[in-house]
């Protein structure tokens, strides 16, 4: 059928605005640890490659809608995508952002190595491969896993914190510094958290559960 046809476009377009992301992503980590402001600028240049991804998506997304009428784990399929474009995009956005502050502190000598901020860009940057792979695949055992790592980058950013608070109080001189980090590991922390939406995606396409906000629906039972 041609709406099967459409959707294997579909899915092969999300594949290559995620390998987009996740250069964009494994960029931004490598132009701040090296102080890199030409492969930050790339990075800023490159959201407007992610930004036509999703606008061609979303348009076959309601095309296909609107053509096809698909019905049951089809129709949340194609609105699945519709949803989890947006994230990506949402995801180079934060790459993009990381990237201007990367141009800032590459002005100064670092105020420490960059360890959390590089196991967080790590993580995030599986959490977004093994995402669309359990989203693509209606692979719900992988999106679990996607959901847990959450709690990892999580941890990573307030450790962070903690630390960036430490370094303000021993010498207010590297406030400057430890603000732009903050905003940084925040950037990642969000990649993070959209990868999570992409996850919860798969899982509500392959069982038809919306386990987005699971814990209001729970206060609300009980």
């Amino acid at each position: 059928m041609k709406f099967f046809e459409e959707l294997e476009e579909t899915k092969k377009l999300v594949i290559e605005m995620a390998s987009h992301v996740q250069k964009s992503i494994k960029s931004a980590i490598k132009s701040l640890n090296d102080q890199d402001i030409e492969l930050a600028e790339e990075i800023i240049k490159n959201d407007d490659v992610i930004d036509r991804y999703e606008v061609e998506i979303e348009r076959k997304c309601i095309r296909m809608i609107a053509l096809y009428q698909p019905e049951a784990s089809d129709l949340r399929l194609v609105m699945g995508i519709y949803k989890i474009v947006s994230d990506l995009e949402r995801m180079g956005d934060e790459a993009e952002n990381i990237a201007e502050r990367s141009i800032l502190l590459a002005q100064e000598p670092p105020l420490k190595p960059y360890v959390n901020l590089t196991m967080m860009a790590e993580i995030a940057h599986e959490m977004v491969e093994d995402g669309v792979i359990s989203f693509l695949n209606r692979d719900t055992e992988i999106a679990k896993k996607v959901i847990k790592r959450d709690d990892m980058v999580d941890e990573l950013y307030h450790q962070l914190e903690r630390e960036l608070i430490t370094y303000v109080m021993e010498d207010p001189r590297n406030i400057k510094k430890a603000i732009n980090l903050s905003f940084v590991a925040r950037h990642f922390e969000r990649i993070a958290d959209h990868a999570e939406n992409i996850a919860e995606a798969a899982i509500y396409w392959a069982e038809g559960e919306m386990i987005k906000h699971k814990h209001i629906k729970d206060s609300e039972n009980d």
